[in-house]
């Protein structure tokens, strides 16, 4: 038998893609539930697919299977698809498919789900881990680590299972069933973010929703809309103040308010041992915990103005 991925890839090469007009009638059509167009633009998409899906092969899930929960992403894509929005179907479609194949990676795969709040403990792991080896021209210890990060063992040793399990595999790795397809034989893309990224947003994504549960009704639905949460495209002021009927100024005052109530929940809980009660530090070192978290809260104040002044 042939390896099924390879003869996959050999139909949907032969299917033509589409140009950007075209991309526009068939949603037209589509939106009046035309079954014919919604086909076209699947099948044109499907390289799309493959492009995003073998990023992400070596994380636990057959690359099948990511292909399968890529493909029903990629439907949902072509259903919401409105293209008066600006984005060509590449962009919007991609959007889909990673949701639906991160999904099925932290619901099904051997992924270590890493928190939100850990990213960048992670970071500075590695930047240090790499500072020790080229210091001491080896591989630090544990005990070295540690030392240097002021962390218990354990967590180092826990740092260290994290950033293993994201490691990729090579390029002339083979995939599918007969293991006749090598990684490096399937289409490219080096615009698609990596796996490691995407994972982090999906948990982020994660996170953040339920940090909005603790909001009311009307905060939670202006971040949501701002910030695209529900289908990846950030709404401006004023297309969000047309949803709600109110005036721009005051889904800005809604923003502002539900911003400064997310900054603190996040605070709260990236900050160790929150809401468990504390052994009395030294004085030197008692606004260390306060000190790191409105870093962080700085850093989420600066993320967030960024994201408003690039989507208004």
């Amino acid at each position: 038998m042939s390896d099924p991925i390879r003869s996959y890839l050999k139909d949907i090469k032969e299917i033509p893609l589409l140009t950007a007009q075209e991309e526009i009638d068939l949603a037209r059509r589509i939106r009046k539930g035309d079954l014919k167009a919604k086909r076209q633009m699947t099948l044109s998409n499907l390289r799309l697919v493959i492009n995003i899906a073998k990023r992400y092969s070596h994380l636990g899930v057959p690359l099948l299977d990511l292909i399968e929960e890529g493909n029903l992403g990629l439907m949902k894509g072509v259903i919401r698809y409105n293209p008066a929005k600006g984005y060509r179907f590449s962009t919007y479609g991609a959007w889909w498919i990673r949701q639906y194949i991160t999904r099925a990676i932290a619901n099904q795969g051997k992924t270590v789900r890493i928190p939100v709040y850990m990213t960048e403990l992670l970071s500075k792991f590695k930047r240090i881990t790499e500072e020790l080896s080229q210091k001491l021209g080896r591989r630090p210890t544990v005990t070295e680590l540690a030392k240097r990060m002021r962390l218990p063992v354990e967590r180092i040793e826990r740092l260290q299972e994290l950033v293993t399990s994201s490691q990729t595999t090579s390029l002339e790795t083979p995939v599918g069933e007969e293991g006749e397809t090598e990684m490096i034989d399937l289409l490219q893309d080096e615009t698609i973010p990596s796996p490691q990224e995407d994972i982090t947003r999906f948990l982020q994504h994660e996170r953040i929703a339920a940090l909005l549960l603790k909001m009311n009704e009307r905060e939670r639905r202006v971040l949501t809309l701002r910030y695209g949460l529900d289908d990846g495209i950030s709404r401006t002021l004023g297309e969000t103040a047309k949803f709600f009927s109110i005036t721009r100024e005051r889904v800005r005052q809604i923003e502002a308010v539900a911003m400064r109530k997310l900054r603190v929940l996040i605070a709260s809980e990236d900050t160790p041992n929150a809401g468990q009660p504390q052994a009395p530090a030294p004085a030197s070192s008692s606004s260390a915990p306060r000190a790191r978290a409105a870093t962080r809260a700085k850093r989420v104040k600066a993320r967030a103005g960024r994201a408003r002044r690039n989507h208004r």
